[in-house]
């Protein structure tokens, strides 16, 4: 009995001091990539898996008082063993002893980058394709500005991330699957193969199936609004202004997309939820050969699906149009924004101080510089609450401050003036 009880506590303090030497060497990775470079953390451990988790991480922003911060991140592969295994590898660059299986992860969550000003002058992206498509139609305007941002209620950039590859070296394959969410911007989500994996030759591996997701988080919205304010246009106005830019410049990416792609674009254009890819190539494709194809070659190699609000796109191509074909550019169909005479109600300008008298009618006004149409629902005190629209078919209801509301015009009864007679 004594001898099992020695072997125990022998055991318990072997383990203690395998931790010691895990939690050690961790910490003097964590303070060899965070500290040494200006940064800070609260704590580091390694859990009951054998991952390095480093919680309450900050960076200063270069240029900026403000500070880059990080929950948590967690990196490691799940399992204890195999964590062991796998950096006893990588440590002894001994790569032919990594297990036949295992998990690389990497899990990022709440880091905060906050907005300032100085970024907008370091913004070199605006000559991209992405960007130009994104904005077609939007004047000159081909990004956003921190300070646009800030009027959408962004402050700062959150996300959280998560890498998982999962590794199968018996097959010789690897499995990515990535998730990445950006707060008030998108989520995307990444999932693909990886064929004739190896990490001695990593110029080797092929492309497999997989598919990319982007989900809308309210700023295709809020772009949409931006640029049919700047354009003093509706929003259904600026679709199909927005839409005549797109296919001039596709017309010129020698891009020739079905009218079946542009009807289910323009109802995406209205309610923007979700952009999906999915891939499945016949063969392995190396990346370095898909550099410079077209997009028509690219996703042919990739056979690829195109999916818009979850509508599949078929057929996504189209013929090539003579340009004379092309939509006039500048030019949108007139719209009745019902601002004339109906069921005998016009919009008339109407002083703030009567408000009060049209509850349940639709109001015109500018507020803290932006313009609003919606119903008055009540007015107590020195405020009315209205039920307003920020895009097809979402409303909110908020409070609008009476002595900051200007230029109001209500739909309301309309009385002819009386002639003056003689």
């Amino acid at each position: 009995m004594k001898f099992f009880i020695r072997f125990f506590i022998f055991l318990l303090i072997l383990a203690a001091a395998a931790y010691g030497y895990a939690w050690h060497k961790n910490k003097q990775a964590v303070d060899d990539i965070i500290v040494k470079n200006g940064g800070s953390y609260k704590s580091s451990y390694v859990d009951i898996n054998g991952d390095s988790v480093t919680t309450d991480i900050n960076f200063q922003l270069p240029g900026s008082s403000q500070n880059i911060t990080i929950s948590e991140v967690r990196v490691g592969t799940g399992s204890l063993l195999s964590n062991f295994k796998v950096s006893k590898a990588f440590a002894s660059n001994d790569l032919d002893s990594l297990p036949d299986h295992f998990n690389l992860v990497l899990d990022v969550k709440e880091a905060r980058l906050p907005l300032d000003p100085a970024m907008d002058s370091a913004n070199s992206g605006s000559d991209l394709f992405f960007n130009k498509a994104t904005f077609a139609g939007c004047g000159d305007r081909l990004d956003l500005s921190v300070a646009d941002l800030s009027d959408f209620g962004i402050s700062s950039l959150l996300t959280d991330t998560r890498v998982q590859m999962s590794i199968d070296q018996t097959s010789s394959k690897a499995f990515a699957d990535v998730y990445i969410n950006l707060d008030k911007f998108n989520t995307t989500k990444l999932k693909f193969t990886l064929n004739n994996f190896n990490f001695n030759n990593p110029f080797g591996m092929g492309i497999g199936g997989g598919s990319i997701e982007f989900s809308d988080n309210g700023i295709q919205r809020n772009i949409i609004a931006l640029c049919a304010k700047e354009n003093e246009l509706s929003e259904k106005q600026f679709t199909e202004r927005h839409i005549s830019y797109l296919k001039h410049l596709l017309f010129q990416e020698n891009i020739y997309l079905s009218p079946e792609f542009y009807q289910q674009y323009a109802k995406y254009h209205t309610n923007p939820r979700s952009l999906k890819l999915n891939f499945q190539p016949s063969d392995s494709l190396q990346p370095m050969s898909l550099m410079g194809v077209s997009a028509r070659r690219l996703l042919s190699l990739l056979n690829a699906e195109i999916l818009i609000n979850d509508v599949s796109i078929t057929p996504l191509f189209g013929n090539k149009p003579d340009p004379s074909e092309l939509p006039q550019l500048d030019k949108v169909t007139p719209e009745d924004d019902g601002i004339t005479t109906i069921y005998g109600l016009r919009v008339q300008p109407t002083a703030i101080s009567s408000i009060g008298r049209y509850i349940g009618y639709d109001a015109y006004f500018d507020y803290r510089g932006q313009k609003y149409k919606g119903q008055i629902l009540s007015v107590s005190g020195s405020s009315a609450t209205i039920r307003y629209e920020i895009n097809t078919g979402n409303k909110v209801t908020k409070p609008f401050q009476l002595n900051e509301i200007s230029n109001l015009r209500i739909r309301r009864e309309y009385t002819p003036p009386v002639e003056a007679t003689n």
